[in-house]
């Protein structure tokens, strides 16, 4: 679980601006270059090519990294990967941020592991819309395919990998980007953040505002600290083996929502190929 140790932070560093109107809405016209008007965060991915040495996190006069809003990825190359989390909510792990940030800007094989970006939390999600930039030459393109790499409840309890989480179910499962001649246009990309499945929870907590359903469980806590390393159902309710207990899991399903509100804490993915893009520009909108 290398990435769990990484995904304290996550999206590249990015700047709220200080416009106060509402960022247009779904059906209304946009500006020109596709994205709407209205406070947002920037994220830039930028693609190098190879021997591109990643920058250092500069500090300020206190010793404090700065944190930008750039993303460093390989220039050509598959299996490239940026780990996003909300930067708060719901659990204790996230530190509350006010703008977007890249914690580590660099993706492998630029650096040894995935780049890290953190937004900041909201409750409501953003609108999300990208464009590619840059030199036209070939048609350069990026695919980018989101996933889940871990849902954690409170107490640390790895939900997705406890089986307690429902495979993949985001409304837009991959999304290609292509740079072509004249002017680039952002496109609407929020599916690519939406999801859609059961998430069971140990605690009915999560059930207060909404209908759950349980689900009879035998768990392996080996160690006895309160985390499971192993759970199975038990629809029949049958004695549960030894070395296992019977427990109980609230299931609770979403529709199309912000992946990020789906459990305490959540480590979500971007698996890239890059195909000569030199820039994806990405603006994350607060939904009010």
């Amino acid at each position: 679980m290398k990435y769990l140790a990484k995904i304290c932070c996550l999206i590249g560093g990015v700047i709220l601006l200080s416009d106060t109107a509402m960022a247009t809405k779904p059906g209304e016209e946009v500006n020109p270059n596709g994205f709407p008007s209205g406070p947002h965060y920037n994220l830039n991915i930028h693609g190098k090519k190879a021997g591109f040495t990643c920058p250092d996190i500069e500090v300020d006069e206190f010793g404090a990294p700065v944190y930008g809003n750039s993303i460093f990825v390989p220039e050509n190359g598959v299996g490239i990967e940026i780990m996003m989390e909300s930067g708060s909510g719901k659990g204790k792990r996230t530190e509350t941020i006010t703008e977007l940030q890249a914690t580590d800007p660099c993706s492998a094989p630029i650096d040894n592991d995935p780049a890290v970006i953190q937004i900041p939390a909201n409750p409501k999600g953003y609108r999300v819309y990208a464009r590619a930039l840059a030199k036209p030459t070939d048609n350069p393109w990026m695919t980018v395919s989101p996933e889940l790499v871990s849902v954690e409840d409170e107490y640390g309890n790895d939900l997705l990998y406890l089986g307690l989480v429902t495979s993949d179910g985001f409304t837009t499962p991959t999304e290609t980007f292509t740079r072509t001649k004249g002017k680039s246009k952002a496109i609407p990309i929020t599916g690519l953040f939406e999801w859609t499945g059961d998430v069971c929870y140990f605690d009915d907590e999560y059930c207060l505002d909404a209908d759950c359903t349980i689900t009879e469980l035998c768990c392996t806590d080996a160690d006895q600290n309160g985390i499971y390393e192993n759970c199975e159902a038990n629809p029949e309710l049958i004695l549960c083996p030894e070395g296992t207990v019977a427990t109980s899991a609230f299931c609770r399903s979403y529709t199309d929502e912000w992946v990020f509100n789906i459990g305490d804490f959540v480590t979500y993915l971007w698996d890239i190929q890059n195909n000569g893009l030199k820039l994806l520009q990405v603006r994350f909108y607060p939904v009010q």
